[in-house]
């Protein structure tokens, strides 16, 4: 196939060699591009870091290492979005989602940070006042806090028997929409309720709460995973804020 038309005085493209020069010019544009990409993939972590993150897990493990990762990435900047609900499933708004719980949407990449167990406490002053329960039903006798934002199986306690797993569905005086409330009407000593090991470690460790029916503790915990997007090239920030607090978080 001739691509050039050449005289004495010059030298032509065909039609053909003009095709062929057309599409040269956009893949040397494509490789251009894709080299300016690559480059800004390689460089240091820097840009808007959007991450999304359930309340708890922000204030109690997240929050609390950002100091570190910030000092060690000055070019980084993060955006929190804290709820308690699952916003942003396939990360079109943000760039990492920690989630609680096995993660089912194969088209994320995620990675476990760490776990967290439930367990039931109560206030030294409640106990006090209404005795300390010794088995799950026990419960039926006292005032159990209770959750509406989650529905009502939130507000049915599994706890773990010789035979396997059993649910006993918790009955009280009080109802609140809100984690921060339940723990809250917890430490005043209004009745007994079920959270998570993460929220309450330093007060059951300070005295201020009482874990109780630890033997009937289920041994089956809750996975914290760290999720991004899927693809060949992982942005920087990204790539390190997981792989801190892969790192951090499980200490």
């Amino acid at each position: 196939m001739r691509l050039f038309d050449r005289t004495t005085r010059q030298i032509s493209r065909t039609d053909a060699g003009d095709v062929l020069y057309r599409r040269a010019v956009h893949i040397l544009a494509e490789i251009s591009e894709a080299e300016l990409v690559v480059s800004e993939f390689s460089a240091e972590p820097q840009g808007v870091l959007r991450v999304t993150c359930p309340i708890m897990i922000g204030h109690q493990k997240l929050i609390p290492l950002l100091p570190e990762f910030l000092m060690n990435h000055k070019l980084v900047k993060i955006q929190l979005s804290l709820s308690d609900d699952v916003i942003d499933q396939s990360l079109t708004h943000h760039d990492v989602a920690l989630r609680w719980g096995e993660q089912e949407d194969s088209t994320l990449v995620v990675t476990r940070l760490g776990e967290s167990h439930q367990v039931v406490c109560a206030a030294p002053s409640y106990l006090e006042r209404h005795g300390t329960p010794s088995t799950p039903e026990d419960l039926f006798n006292h005032n159990c806090l209770m959750m509406n934002r989650l529905g009502l199986d939130y507000n049915e306690w599994t706890f773990r028997y010789s035979e396997g797993n059993r649910s006993i569905r918790t009955t009280g005086n009080f109802v609140v929409n809100g984690g921060s409330g339940h723990y809250e009407a917890l430490i005043s000593g209004l009745g007994i309720g079920r959270i998570t090991d993460l929220r309450g470690r330093e007060d059951i460790a300070s005295g201020r709460l009482r874990r109780i029916l630890q033997d009937f503790e289920p041994l089956a915990a809750t996975p914290i995973y760290a999720a991004h997007k899927s693809s060949r090239l992982i942005p920087p920030k990204v790539r390190a804020f997981v792989t801190y607090l892969q790192r951090r978080m499980r200490h």
